[in-house]
């Protein structure tokens, strides 16, 4: 899945971790409104130290939502844990 512009703006912001040494199921599946996703990380930053801190272009991600972009953003497979984390915008 990549990044894409959409016809309308996505709604969703979707993170899925799966553990694969349980059969594939999904350990976490949150689905969370796009204006609930912007709140939480500008509160993020506002009160952790870690969050604002971190090496993560935030008003990058804010575009990204913005901009109505829909599509995969991060898909990372940690194989010592054997899961996958997938964090997409629909």
């Amino acid at each position: 899945m990549a990044v894409q512009q959409a016809e309308a703006k996505p709604k969703h912001l979707r993170v899925k971790v799966v553990d694969h040494l349980k059969e594939g199921a999904p350990a976490v599946n949150v689905n969370i409104p796009v204006g609930v996703a912007k709140f939480g990380l500008r509160m993020a930053q506002s009160f952790s130290p870690e969050m604002k801190n971190a090496n993560v272009d935030w008003s990058a991600i804010e575009a990204m939502l913005d901009e109505g972009l829909t599509g995969e953003l991060v898909h990372v497979e940690d194989e010592a844990q054997h899961k996958t984390v997938d964090v997409w915008l629909e």
